[in-house]
């Protein structure tokens, strides 16, 4: 214990300016210091909707105050679904989609991806297709009775390509 009372590891954050100023430089992030943390933005997310840990107005809170590696190294930022209902509402014209958009492309610059993302990249490199198992039998049928191709073969050269170069390009931390 400290003289204040506080463990050893108790990290206490402030403000930090260069990390704020890291995102205001990324399209979109130029007014994150205008959120006054109204809740708005976590009031209009589905993805708030449907779990209790994903907060946008937390996230940008610790943006504002500078808890730069706890960002980073977070899957929160990723569960941005980008629908952009936050801003609509949004009195302060923050971008949070471009927001979270400038956090993962930082992130992912410092090889910090989510395994749940490999998983959805390594999901689409088998054969093109994030949501494989929702194209059912009932899709299927519908396609052949508007005589369009059932069996969609999708040449995944352009995915191979993009996941050697931005997702495998990328050292793990």
């Amino acid at each position: 214990m400290s003289d204040l009372g506080q463990t050893e590891d108790h990290i206490e954050h402030v403000p930090n300016s260069d990390f704020t100023k890291e995102i205001e430089k990324e399209p979109g992030g130029e007014y994150i210091q205008r959120c006054i943390q109204c809740g708005m933005c976590t009031a209009s997310c589905m993805v708030a909707t449907m779990t209790e840990k994903y907060r946008p107005r937390k996230l940008i809170q610790q943006i504002l105050l500078g808890m730069r590696e706890e960002v980073l190294r977070s899957e929160l930022p990723w569960l941005c679904m980008t629908c952009r209902q936050c801003e609509e509402r949004c009195q302060e014209d923050v971008s949070l989609a471009d927001i979270f958009r400038a956090v993962r492309n930082l992130a992912a610059k410092e090889g910090h991806i989510p395994d749940t993302v490999r998983g959805v990249v390594d999901k689409v490199m088998e054969d093109g297709w994030m949501l494989k198992d929702g194209y059912s039998d009932f899709i299927e049928d519908d396609r052949d009775d508007l005589g369009l191709e059932t069996d969609l073969k999708w040449n995944t050269e352009f995915v191979r390509r993009v996941k050697k170069r931005y997702i495998d390009g990328v050292n793990k931390k």
